[in-house]
């Protein structure tokens, strides 16, 4: 199955799928709410009820999550399934009835296995759960189905033809995995044994039905192998546990497989899982802002400019001291050439901006001065940040044109005589001027005689003179 990725963000994948509009969304158009957890996301476009696709998109191959499901195996859960085998093997009587017991018991931890990991949980179920009643259901169901494969291979061995026998063989080989797949999840026989319900299942994953084919037979075979390894070199009474215990343990390898590899294909299979790595909720506030973010997004994408300014003023009624609401506000105004509206949002979104990210406020002001060339900020303080981090950009004449006449503009601001000494690094080092710094360094030294800076205006009158008699 081809993965759906978000319409707005074509490497994000999807979560979310409006019928009525043909749009796939990701986590990063529709937050969820943490405080309403039975909450359903509404289209952006349309407002009708969006519909989940779980982790249909965003699951990770499983023959790149290998290790993890060797590491899901050593669980408390499987270990001691193993272990039960192992301990059979040495201690339980040859009584028929009891190893009748003891495989319902593995047939329904193993299908147990399955089910856990179809929901993309990292937890492997306890073996408690499998001495239930149910068990023997199970068990004769799986039971049925290897029957019932037998009897196929069976009567394909009595055609007395080699190539009809191996094609029957290695059908039921690539056919048995789906079937118990099938019967782990439906709990039906029916299902296990269906053409139809059997064929969806390799559809389903395509081409990748064959990997997971190959990792189940290597892992199936692994344990004879290692049995082989074992049989010179141990005693049977050893040999026998230790092949029974690695049987369960690489049983419980094969079933996680199974089960993730339904996980990674539920679209296709016609379930909806998130697993343990579904989209996170916010809290509300924190909900709000970045659904008014995503959907101002969206119709922006979609040239609807006025419904998503009208989305972000809303928000910041409530979020007016939100710095990326302010900012996508002012973006969002200056590109559409909203002059007034623009201008008129500034004295508010500038001091915010000059506070918390000084950059967003020379971007700021550096579109205000594309709308209004003469545009200079109310605020002092805001003049003086914008112009310090203007220096730093080796904007001078932008940086110096904020800074002049400071002292008239706001006769009692305190900064003015710091603003001033900044600005007379910017005609020295950026601008190379000697003398309109030397004039401002003087201004300094008259009118705020306790700058408590002076130290540094005397070392840049320094530099000055030496400046000035070199030239």
């Amino acid at each position: 199955m081809d993965k759906r990725f978000c319409h707005y963000h074509s490497a994000r994948p999807a979560t979310w799928q409006c019928l009525p509009c043909e749009r796939h969304y990701g986590d990063c158009c529709v937050p969820l709410n943490a405080d309403a957890p039975d909450y359903i996301p509404a289209c952006p476009l349309c407002r009708d009820n969006l519909r989940f696709l779980g982790a249909a998109n965003t699951a990770q191959p499983f023959w790149e999550r290998l290790p993890s499901f060797f590491a899901y195996a050593l669980q408390s859960g499987p270990l001691s399934f193993a272990a039960l085998l192992a301990l059979a093997c040495v201690f339980m009587p040859s009584v028929l009835v009891l190893w009748l017991l003891l495989f319902a018991v593995a047939t329904k931890y193993l299908h147990g296995v399955i089910e856990a990991a179809s929901f993309g949980g990292h937890d492997a179920p306890s073996l408690i759960e499998a001495f239930r009643l149910d068990s023997l259901q199970a068990f004769f169901q799986q039971l049925a189905v290897f029957i019932i494969a037998l009897v196929l291979l069976w009567l394909a061995a009595d055609f007395h033809n080699e190539a009809i026998y191996w094609a029957v063989n290695i059908a039921i080989m690539l056919a048995l995995p789906a079937s118990i797949i099938r019967l782990s999840l439906d709990k039906s026989l029916g299902s296990a044994l269906s053409p139809a319900e059997i064929g969806q299942v390799m559809r389903a994953m395509g081409w990748r039905y064959l990997i997971l084919c190959v990792f189940l037979f290597i892992l199936w075979q692994s344990p004879t192998y290692v049995g082989w390894f074992l049989s010179n070199g141990l005693p049977r009474v050893v040999m026998v546990p230790v092949v029974a215990f690695l049987s369960g343990y690489f049983g419980v390898v094969m079933c996680a497989m199974m089960g993730y590899a339904v996980f990674q294909y539920q679209g296709e299979l016609g379930y909806v899982m998130a697993g343990d790595e579904g989209p996170a909720g916010f809290a509300a506030p924190e909900w709000r802002r970045r659904k008014a973010l995503a959907e101002a997004e969206v119709r922006v994408k979609e040239g609807q400019s006025g419904v998503a300014l009208e989305i972000l003023l809303e928000a910041l009624r409530e979020g007016a001291q939100d710095l990326k609401l302010n900012e996508r506000y002012h973006q969002l105004l200056f590109s559409v050439n909203a002059r007034s509206e623009c201008l008129k949002h500034l004295p508010h979104y500038l001091p915010l901006a000059a506070r918390l990210n000084p950059q967003l406020a020379v971007a700021a002001f550096l579109n205000a001065r594309q709308l209004q060339a003469d545009y200079l900020p109310d605020d002092p303080a805001v003049c003086e940040r914008i112009a310090e981090t203007l220096l730093e950009r080796h904007k001078a004449r932008e940086a110096l044109g904020l800074l002049r006449n400071l002292h008239k503009r706001f006769p009692d601001y305190p900064g003015i005589p710091r603003a001033y000494l900044l600005a007379a690094r910017g005609f020295s080092e950026e601008l190379g001027q000697v003398e309109p710094a030397r004039q401002l360094l003087m201004f300094i030294r008259q009118r705020y005689p306790a700058f408590e800076q002076m130290g540094e205006v005397v070392q840049l009158e320094a530099v000055l003179a030496r400046l000035g008699k070199g030239g």
